[in-house]
């Protein structure tokens, strides 16, 4: 473990700037997202009518996420996510702002522009920033281990600020410029000190790169691949956007104790990000993917169950740093196994089937939820990940296996 740990810092320059920046991005992400759903239900929004705000948000980022690839070959990865990071920012501060259900769903509609340029754009930049495969995973799983840490951080920080702050609509109000306020000064960091792309690599010679993309759309892994991360997507989308709804209602807590729950529960999310890729030397792919799996699908089924809210906490913060070991796993096995010249599309496709199916999934969530059900989401999530389970051996892991065969030899 001393060795694999040596390993994490002695990565690139460019992915060290990028993981260091990634911190102040997780304690504002945190804010908002213990805060959002609060501040909306103190306005008037119920549960219903927040599921569809985030849906309308998701498909916004399905519609925009294939264009937003390709606006990544046409200027460079990294013009495209900063200025992601500035809609995302924008869009925060809009929300604090609005009162009314038009401005919710125009900052609801920016952020989520924003969430695409940024998503489609981040993953492929730090991997362009990595040096070898190895380094590429170590790389993801540092970068979203440090990100889940400090949405930790920024997750406690929501449930003090409200009380600190105040706001003028809710109290909510004040924590939500702050998050908006900290999301800024990751796009003004990040701007300065992460390294530019060389020219080389930025594919001016046609407008929006059409050419390459109609010759790309048809390559059969590049949709093998993205059904694959839809389904883990969808098994995200019933439980993870809804967390703080679903542990302050199910026992009756105030925000405060939410927010301490949710902390830890970042600290399982950072656990999980950096055991995965001493996991996957230590047992192997075809093991690690077994063991995440059977994890998961256990956990969410058991979550389903009725129980006092001492076993209720253990088995969630367990289950949040196994599913962290799941995604990071599709996230960065998939993207590893699609060439470089095709990343940016094949993070427009992910990000088109994922957005299209979690809309679908957080509009189901909201309707479950409003009925005041707080346990049939853990259960459609357990079903969704196990049938990811039996995809990924029928269509992913053969192709897989073939990538690793090939670099060995």
């Amino acid at each position: 473990m001393k060795k694999y740990l040596l390993k994490l810092l002695q990565m690139s320059s460019g992915v060290r700037r990028f993981i260091a920046s990634e911190s102040l991005l997780g304690i504002g992400f945190g804010i908002f997202m213990l805060v959002f759903n609060l501040h909306l239900l103190d306005l008037g929004f119920d549960e219903a009518e927040i599921g569809r705000i985030t849906s309308v948000g998701t498909i916004i980022m399905g519609i925009f996420s294939i264009p937003s690839g390709l606006l990544a070959n046409k200027y460079g990865r990294k013009k495209v996510l900063v200025s992601g990071i500035i809609l995302i920012g924008i869009g925060y501060a809009g929300i604090g702002i609005g009162v009314r259900s038009l401005i919710i769903y125009i900052s609801q509609i920016i952020m989520s522009l924003g969430v695409t340029l940024l998503i489609t754009s981040e993953i492929q930049l730090l991997f362009y920033y990595s040096r070898s495969n190895r380094e590429e995973t170590q790389a993801y799983s540092m970068l979203f281990a440090i990100f889940t840490l400090f949405t930790g951080i920024g997750t406690i920080l929501g449930g003090y600020l409200p009380s600190w702050l105040g706001g003028k609509t809710t109290i909510y109000q004040g924590a939500l410029f702050i998050s908006s306020g900290i999301i800024l000064s990751v796009a003004l960091i990040r701007g300065i000190l992460l390294p530019q792309e060389k020219d080389s690599d930025v594919n001016t010679s046609h407008i929006l790169s059409f050419e390459k993309f109609t010759k790309q759309i048809k390559n059969r892994n590049l949709w093998l691949f993205s059904t694959f991360t839809l389904l883990i997507g969808v098994s995200y989308a019933f439980v993870i956007p809804f967390l703080n709804i679903i542990v302050k209602f199910r026992y009756g807590w105030n925000d405060e104790p939410v927010s301490i729950v949710l902390t830890i529960n970042g600290l399982f999310l950072f656990i999980g990000s950096i055991l995965l890729p001493y996991i996957l030397e230590k047992i192997g792919l075809e093991k690690t993917y077994f063991f995440v799996f059977l994890s998961n699908v256990l956990m969410s089924i058991v979550l389903y169950l009725s129980m006092p809210i001492y076993l209720f906490i253990p088995l969630l913060l367990l289950r949040g740093g196994s599913f962290t070991m799941l995604n990071n796993i599709v996230e960065s096995q998939t993207m590893q196994s699609i060439e470089e010249d095709e990343r940016n599309l094949f993070a427009g496709m992910r990000a088109v089937l994922r957005s299209l199916g979690s809309a679908v999934a957080m509009y189901l969530a909201g309707i479950i939820l409003s009925d005041k059900n707080y346990y049939l989401p853990f259960l459609l999530s357990g079903a969704f990940i196990l049938i990811g389970y039996i995809y990924f051996l029928v269509f992913i892991k053969p192709i897989i296996v073939l990538k690793l065969y090939s670099q060995n030899d």
